[in-house]
């Protein structure tokens, strides 16, 4: 049976019911995320860098990376037009540093390159893939260190907060207590960001693509070895590339951003 493109073939590396797995517990993390009050709300600037992001990112996919083997002929052991995307998606992660950010400008993304190169076969699955691949797991990540993600900095989460009598007395009444954040300095932590965000995007073709949803959307079928070796040297090369752009973003950051 196909629909629009959707071959449904369950022979996949990574079974269906493995997948269910993950969306409950992406689901059940965030939901925590949640009742923690993790999960901040967007300004309209967060919204302008989302789809500012997602377009370049466009332009870079289908109309840059295309032309580079006209100039010179690269051999890489991953697919070098992810090294953009994977600077772009750090760029977003640490300009807005909320959790959600990432999944709502691949979901722009997502439907920009339907409407101007691939056409809408295969959807919805097509945003559920590039949602789920990466990008929420950055986001996830963005739980953690928020509006310090791509610096060296990070807020101390702490079990125990110090609340003075007039901050009781004024949750008491009833009214929102302003905490000071207590922050401190861990010097190349923007390191240990772009390895992270380096593993995560980098892997993502290989594990989520091939080892299901090539083959669930469009039938492909690979086999356990291939989608394991391809997940391995992938993901060492997304963590050495994450490291190299650490300190580009992060200077980025700064230009942009003041206080950082």
């Amino acid at each position: 049976m196909t629909w629009n493109g959707v071959h449904f073939n369950m022979h996949t590396v990574i079974p269906w019911w493995g997948m269910a797995i993950y969306f409950i517990i992406i689901a059940a993390l965030f939901a925590y995320g949640w009742k923690k009050h993790l999960l901040a709300n967007f300004r309209t600037v967060d919204y302008v860098y989302m789809g500012l992001l997602a377009a370049i990112l466009v332009i870079w996919n289908f109309f840059i990376s295309p032309l580079i083997p006209r100039f010179s002929a690269i051999t890489t052991i991953f697919y070098y037009p992810t090294i953009g995307e994977l600077f772009i998606l750090f760029l977003v992660a640490a300009l807005i540093g909320k959790p959600g950010s990432v999944s709502i400008m691949m979901f722009i993304y997502t439907l920009l390159s339907d409407i101007f190169h691939y056409g809408f076969g295969g959807e919805p699955f097509w945003f559920v893939y590039e949602v789920t691949a990466y990008a929420i797991l950055i986001d996830l990540y963005l739980i953690v260190r928020g509006k310090y993600m791509g610096t060296p900095y990070q807020r101390v989460l702490s079990f125990k907060a110090q609340v003075t009598a007039e901050q009781a007395a004024q949750a008491q009444a009833g009214k929102k207590v302003k905490t000071k954040e207590n922050v401190q300095k861990i010097s190349g932590l923007y390191f240990l960001d772009g390895a992270v965000v380096g593993f995560i995007v980098m892997i993502a073709y290989n594990f989520w693509y091939q080892g299901f949803w090539a083959t669930f959307v469009n039938g492909y079928l690979y086999t356990v070895h291939y989608v394991l070796f391809g997940t391995l040297t992938n993901g060492i090369g997304g963590i050495i590339v994450g490291i190299i752009l650490a300190p580009l973003v992060y200077y980025i950051k700064k230009v942009i951003i003041s206080g950082f």
